[in-house]
């Protein structure tokens, strides 16, 4: 039977939080009611890696995170416990870094390597005469040679290459060339027959298809640890490091060549995770990379260790499919198997995967729709129109203008290489080269998804749905590039008279060309256009669009319905550490949906008091800044230093991915120190702007904090399996990494548990009344999680099997209550969040009792029991048909109840 965890806590393990930290604190997880550790790749990574995604080498743990024999012990404690252990695996790159010993292997040995085939590198790229780019010197080549920066070096490893601090290996053929320069023309035979011997040595290794490691680490060490000759080859790298001239003919000789990290924006020859040079892709499709890679995974999992594991950007595997397919057998059957996946607009999970589900973004996105209003949609566009009109254009016309800028700015060379991909494959003819370059570049643009599946042609009838559409939009941006379009399209579908070639070399491009549509649209839209557009930003979330905007409780019950049918147990997530804002303060800003004309007056205002400061930030970098100081700042709306510096550090990422004042390649320094200034005099110095903030930033977070509480209840018994993530049992404010990857008070956690259950002894509707009136601090959240998650793992088959049963709601105020019931067997449980509360309660009040809820009621299905059970407090329901939502919602603003009728 499949691992379900009753809940996950993800941990973001890395040498700040290692291993002996994470034992510390299961007994605080089990008692808050997590059934499974949730941890970042804890393997071997870029050395100072705080997130684990850089891996070196998946076959070891991260000595800086803790060891093999620690994990065990973890292990052992979790499972008396009855808790579990979910891995997050990166199977789509590794890190490009000399610690990469598979990638330096590949590096020194060319040809001759095992892991040769292993990295997604084109040897046979025509601008590279078989050596692999090395991007990452600050300047060009030439340039790097003239300044001396390159630096030939000797030790016990052997010989590298040097600039600054990364070595790369020298070729196996560059020590003959440094050999028989050191071997004397005549006399002093007894150092001839020693040089002699080690090119002896050397003939039998370059003879050989595959170098055995072993055996070339033993000629290296014994080459460094013969003293004569050590000596006589450290003078003699030295003195070819001090000649550019030698320097540069020895390069030639390498499998590798070093350029300029700015070179990939126009021409590349090995596929790299997005845009970032410094992550380099497998060739996960190939059954020994596959094999090799996930070796210790194996091991771990079959120890008993893991018991289950979450892949990392799916989306960039040539072959997903298959990828899981082999990963589920070698994993097993009881292992529970998740995978990031981004679904976009009423995209689903492909349903034949033999997985268990996604890593949660669709969940996140559900809810922030379900309280975001519908009505604030035109006036909030209407606002941003009028204060923007550059930037309030369609959003999708953005979208696809900002892919087309990434594709032209930082992916020309994988441009090329597809393109080259389709001539070399005579898919398309040669000319007119320009034209068709143009119609491939518009076509990946206007993908609609992140990418399709299909491992065989014809593809499925919804992956040419997808096809169709975005060759629509393609047309629709191009239209005088009809006819390479529709040649383009042809390469997706089976035509008459294909030869068994032409479906293969077809088939290659539909599934090569996905390793970029995914690239494109997460540069695009995630790290550029969700940065641009800012009607809203609340809605510029990973898995989220702008374009949604809102779900009325109907379509959140559909949603739930699929879910529960196809993947109940996927995860329920509402902040990962990819999101882009905290989930508190993305809730929180859903509010200004509500509040449009309240918004409008004081932005406008608040734009015209930072003029006297600076005139520099554009408009929209402005309506950017203000939305992040309504969802950043703590329920009492006071700034200190610590504020005003995470809202500098992020607002200096944020412009930056914008790419419009400011960028990473080429920072605008006096821009980004005119925002940074401001930020420190609105908030530290400006009495009166603070004066005229803070109480709409109240009004705000009055409901925020409300709306915060439904969105967690409704995480933990929605269909799936729910996610903590790190921190968010309390309010969760924070922004983009790092700022999410701050350290957590465990401690402060542990004692106001603690304080919760020794409160909770004196009566439920005394503490409810303590934590409503003093919700600042977050204890009313962590009580809410530490209530429900614990009646969830008491009540685990309910929500494993449990059917998901949407309620009616009658009376006054129906259409500000979402309900619904969980039921399997002789169990129901029942959940009931109110919705869109600012038209209905002040910002004074709290959305309980009959004086707010008047006649309102749910009712009760057929069959359902008449005696209920609050989970928060000990009161009891009788119920004669429906449940009055006064009695319902009595002491707190969300109830969740319980019953039997075993």
């Amino acid at each position: 039977m499949v691992y379900i965890p009753a809940a996950t806590y993800r941990l973001q393990i890395s040498p700040k939080f290692t291993f002996k930290q994470v034992q510390e604190i299961i007994p605080y997880l089990h008692e808050l009611g997590i059934s499974t550790i949730y941890s970042a790749p804890f393997f071997c990574s870029r050395p100072g890696s705080e997130h684990g995604y850089d891996v070196t080498a998946p076959y070891d743990i991260n000595p800086d995170v803790g060891s093999k024999q620690e994990l065990r012990q973890i292990a052992g404690e979790l499972k008396e416990r009855n808790m579990g252990w979910l891995q997050d695996i990166v199977p789509n790159h590794m890190a490009y870094h000399p610690s990469n010993v598979w990638l330096m292997d590949v590096l020194e040995k060319g040809p001759q390597s095992h892991f040769y085939t292993f990295f997604d590198i084109d040897f046979h790229h025509p601008d590279f005469a078989g050596q692999v780019m090395v991007p990452f010197l600050g300047d060009t080549l030439e340039e790097v040679l003239k300044q001396n920066q390159l630096q030939l070096k000797l030790n016990e490893k052997g010989i590298t290459i040097n600039y600054y601090d990364s070595a790369y290996p020298l070729s196996v053929s560059s020590y003959r060339t440094l050999l028989q320069e050191i071997q004397p023309a005549s006399g002093e035979s007894d150092r001839s027959n020693l040089v002699q011997q080690f090119l002896n040595d050397l003939a039998l290794f370059e003879s050989e298809d595959s170098i055995s490691p072993a055996a070339w680490n033993n000629f290296k060490k014994k080459l460094y640890n013969n003293e004569q000759l050590r000596q006589e080859l450290q003078g003699f790298v030295q003195n070819i490091s001090n000649d550019s001239g030698r320097l540069q003919l020895l390069l030639q000789q390498q499998h590798f060549i070093l350029c300029h990290w700015q070179e990939t924006e126009k021409r590349i020859n090995f596929r790299r995770f997005f845009t970032v040079n410094d992550l380099i892709c497998l060739r996960m499709e190939h059954p020994e990379v596959f094999e090799q890679y996930h070796q210790f995974i194996k091991q771990l999992v079959d120890q008993g260790m893991l018991q289950g594991l979450r892949v990392d950007h799916v989306d960039g595997l040539f072959d997903p499919s298959t990828y899981l397919k082999r990963l589920r057998k070698l994993a097993g059957p009881e292992a529970y198997i998740v995978v990031e996946k981004i679904l976009e607009g009423e995209e689903q999970l492909p349903e034949r995967w033999p997985i268990e589900g996604n890593s949660g973004y669709d969940f996140l996105a559900w809810v922030s729709n379900l309280y975001t209003s519908g009505s604030g949609r035109r006036k909030l566009t209407q606002i941003y129109s009028r204060l923007v009109p550059s930037a309030a254009k369609n959003y999708e016309q953005l979208v696809f203008e900002k892919k087309m800028f990434i594709l032209k700015d930082q992916m020309q060379g994988e441009l090329q290489n597809l393109m080259r991909l389709l001539q070399e494959r005579h898919l398309i003819p040669l000319d007119p080269e320009d034209e068709w370059r143009r119609a491939l570049a518009i076509l990946l643009c206007a993908w609609p998804v992140y990418c399709i599946y299909g491992n065989r042609l014809p593809l499925s009838r919804d992956e040419m749905q997808v096809v169709d559409k975005a060759f629509e939009e393609a047309h629709l941006q191009a239209p005088e590039l009809q006819e390479y379009f529709q040649e383009l399209h042809k390469l997706f579908t089976l035509q008459p008279g294909d030869t068994e070639q032409a479906i293969h070399d077809k088939l290659y491009f539909v599934m090569r060309s996905q390793q970029y549509t995914g690239p494109l649209a997460a540069k695009g839209v995630e790290d550029t256009t969700f940065y641009n557009y800012n009607r809203l930003i609340s809605l510029n979330e990973v898995g989220n669009s702008p374009d949604i905007f809102h779900l009325n409780d109907d379509e959140f019950h559909e949603r739930m319905l699929y879910r529960q049918r196809v993947y109940p147990h996927s995860i329920n997530a509402t902040a990962t550490h990819d999101t882009k804002r905290g989930e508190g303060a993305r809730i929180r800003l859903n509010v200004l949906s509500e509040l449009p004309d309240e918004w409008e007056t004081n932005v406008q205002d608040w734009i015209e008091r930072s003029k006297k400061y600076t005139t520099k930030p554009s408009i929209n970098d402005l309506y950017f800044f203000f939305q992040t100081l309504v969802g950043v700042l703590p329920l009492n709306g006071q700034a200190d230093e610590s504020i005003v510096e995470r809202v500098q550090e992020y607002l200096q990422k944020a412009l930056r991915e914008a790419k419009v004042k400011t960028g990473w390649s080429e920072p605008n320094e006096e821009y980004e120190q005119a925002v940074q200034d401001l930020v420190r005099q609105l908030l530290l110095e400006d009495k009166e702007f603070m004066d005229t903030f803070r109480p709409f930033f109240q009004k705000v977070a009055h409901y925020g904090w409300i709306y915060a509480l439904c969105q967690a209840l409704l995480k933990v018994t929605c269909p799936g399996v729910p996610d903590i993530y790190q921190s968010c049992e309390l309010w969760d404010l924070s922004l983009v990494d790092p700022d999410n990857r701050r350290p957590v008070d465990y401690e402060l956690r542990q004692q106001y548990l603690k304080e919760l259950k020794e409160q909770e002894q004196q009566g439920p509707e005394s503490l409810h009344q303590q934590l409503l009136e003093n919700p600042d601090d977050g204890k009313v959240k962590l009580y809410l999680l530490y209530k429900v998650l614990n009646r969830r793992r008491d009540l685990q088959p309910l929500f494993d099997f449990g059917d998901y049963v949407p309620l009616q709601v009658q009376g006054t105020h129906k259409h500000r209550i979402l309900a619904f019931a969980r039921h399997h067997q002789g169990q129901w449980g029942i959940v009931v969040v109110p919705l869109l509360l600012v038209n209905l309660i002040s910002a004074q009040e709290l959305p309980i009792g009959e004086e707010v809820w008047e006649d309102t009621a749910i009712v009760l299905p057929e069959g359902a029991p008449a005696a209920w059970q609050h989970v928060f407090g000990q009161s009891s329901l009788q119920a004669n048909g429906s449940l009055p939502l006064a009695e319902v919602l009595k002491t707190f603003p969300v109830a969740f109840i319980t019953a039997t009728t075993l």
